[in-house]
């Protein structure tokens, strides 16, 4: 019991001067690193790129970062989708910002080795959540499919962070029970932080800082409910959910209590055929 706490101590004083500094070293899936690297080296259109681009998303922030700068906004007038982004900066500068990060994930890619199935069951529910929030987000009016996307994509980008952070305490490792109370424990702090540091648009951090609620009414009005109506119908769990198969059922059915089931089920298709399609660019 001793060694327990004064391992969690250890990683949670790492933690905390991480926090406090702000210096963070996110890898996260190669094959999306490669995969962006071959669409930009191509000659893909603007919106193949994009797309490419909307996989990665350490590489899709940094690259709304960039767009949303005062070089590159000089009006204010922001973006949040990675398509604008890419068309305001241009593929030139995004080529160099995505070998930046595909050099940082390099140099740090083994980070992951000691929770290789972990970290791949985590990104395919991110790409579960991504493709359910542009599936439900299409169907709504004045609504920004990207974004909801791009959200998806980094609803839990917290526990990839503290995942990538992991291997410096193997024991640690050595109960996943104990390793995912940790996770979950700093979760949403660093999360929030991680977020912030990359320069993710407020819209984003916001929904994502709430996307545990959902006010239950169809057709969704909030970000955050999109995203939590999204998770909720994720066919690939979180693997550090605590909830049983039983209990996420019938959260899915609370949730979606208010919609047709003639919708419900278009949308489940939608999101099968984006998430197959995301999965092809990255095999390809």
């Amino acid at each position: 019991m001793t060694e327990t706490r004064d391992r969690r101590a250890a990683f949670s004083d790492v933690i905390e001067r991480e926090l406090r500094t702000g210096e963070f070293v996110f890898p996260t899936s190669m094959q999306a690193a490669v995969m962006i690297r071959r669409a930009l080296e191509s000659d893909a259109g603007m919106s193949a790129v994009s797309k490419a681009i909307s996989l990665e998303p350490v590489l899709s922030v940094k690259l709304l970062r960039m767009a949303n700068s005062a070089f590159y906004n000089p009006s204010g007038t922001s973006v949040t989708d990675v398509l604008r982004a890419l068309m305001r900066v241009g593929v030139n500068n995004a080529r160099t910002l995505a070998f930046a990060v595909i050099g940082d994930q390099l140099a740090t890619a083994a980070e992951f080795a000691p929770v290789i199935r972990l970290a791949e069951q985590l990104w395919r529910h991110s790409l579960d959540v991504a493709s359910l929030s542009f599936a439900i987000c299409v169907q709504l009016e004045n609504a920004t499919p990207d974004t909801a996307m791009l959200a998806g994509m980094v609803h839990d980008i917290g526990q990839f962070y503290l995942l990538s952070r992991a291997h410096d305490y193997p024991e640690l490792l050595e109960e996943q029970s104990e390793l995912a109370e940790f996770i979950l424990c700093w979760d949403k702090q660093v999360g929030q932080a991680v977020l912030r540091s990359l320069g993710t648009p407020d819209v984003i951090v916001d929904a994502l800082d709430n996307q545990d609620v959902c006010t239950g009414v169809w057709p969704p009005q909030k970000l955050s409910d999109i995203i939590f109506l999204a998770n909720s119908a994720a066919g690939t769990p979180n693997p550090f959910s605590t909830v049983s198969l039983e209990d996420q059922l019938e959260m899915r059915r609370a949730a979606f209590k208010e919609v047709d089931p003639e919708i419900m089920n278009r949308l489940l298709d939608e999101a099968r055929v984006k998430r197959a399609a995301a999965l092809a660019m990255l095999a390809g």
